[in-house]
């Protein structure tokens, strides 16, 4: 068979729009496998402050204003500067999801004020971009945190609020002792919610702290003795479930006929039959203030 010689067949247009193809083609892959290799290990980061014009410096080093940057995870400083503006800082801590920063420059004087005015559009681009960022982010979060749907709570008896501390979300308990029991009560009635995976915390004096070791086998001797309570506490029958044991301690008023502030406490058998604080007694146990026990015992002993 004889063989074709496409090559033959092409005029010189042909040939060198081929050609181009091909360099174009080279360009294409060299340029992706060249952006890939920058890209890797690094975080998409937007960037744009108000007005268009203010210098950006990203740990002094010059960066542009509406751009996107790559940049490594880990701590930067950030400042962003103009004339008669007032200078913005802000330490940012790139992670591995993409990541956007917007802010805007308030006037320092008058000159300010009247650039501010000729440049309102620019100003209202970045707060409409500040707001979505904001509604994003406070959807991110409620996803995360559920519980956020059912606060903050406020009444005559108590409130229940929260706060982030260190990224983690905290609910913060306000109550008198009287009304612990009723928190509780009001806390388990938050639907789909696990109470023993919040970071709960009751502001208020915890007396079962700083227990002092004693020889008592009787886990209601060493408790009375471990802290020292008086006759107005009593203390639960003690159950068991794996190796814990648990009881609650609460407050029995004699002249109404009522009990309140529970504290739920656990305890272990070490040696010789001497007994062990697992956690310091309080009135929800979560893996936050009582870390080593699994979830589903201490959802058990808060139902107790």
């Amino acid at each position: 068979m004889k063989k074709i010689n496409i090559s033959r067949n092409l005029n010189q247009r042909q040939k060198i729009i081929i050609l181009i193809l091909a360099l174009v083609f080279l360009f294409i892959i060299i340029y992706s496998v060249s952006t890939l290799i920058y890209r890797s290990g690094k975080t998409k980061t937007t960037i744009r402050i108000a007005p268009n014009s203010a210098s950006i410096t990203l740990n002094d080093t010059h960066i542009s204003n509406n751009s996107t940057i790559w940049l490594t995870p880990g701590k930067y400083h950030l400042t962003a500067s103009f004339d008669h503006l007032t200078t913005y800082e802000r330490d940012i801590e790139i992670k591995d999801d993409p990541a956007e920063i917007y802010a805007i420059l308030s006037a320092a004087d008058d000159e300010g004020r009247l650039y501010i005015e000729q440049h309102r559009q620019e100003y209202a681009a970045v707060e409409g971009l500040i707001g979505e960022l904001t509604n994003r982010e406070g959807e991110k979060l409620r996803q995360a945190n559920p519980i956020i749907k059912y606060l903050p709570l406020n009444n005559s008896l108590y409130s229940i609020s929260y706060e982030y501390k260190n990224n983690d979300l905290v609910v913060n308990v306000k109550c008198e002792p009287e009304f612990i029991d009723t928190v509780v009560a009001k806390l388990k009635t938050f639907d789909g919610i696990d109470l023993s995976s919040q970071n709960i915390v009751f502001n208020l004096d915890n007396r079962f702290t700083n227990p002092q070791q004693n020889p008592n086998t009787d886990v209601k001797k060493y408790l009375r003795a471990a802290f020292q309570i008086p006759d107005r506490y009593v203390i639960n029958d003690i159950q068991q479930i794996n190796d814990y044991y648990y009881t609650s301690i609460y407050i029995y008023d004699y002249d109404r006929d009522l009990s309140y502030a529970h504290y739920r406490v656990v305890l272990k058998k070490g040696s010789e039959d001497a007994w062990e604080l697992v956690s310091t007694p309080q009135p929800l146990l979560t893996t936050h203030n009582t870390p080593g026990v699994e979830k589903d015992i201490l959802n058990t002993i808060n139902s107790y």
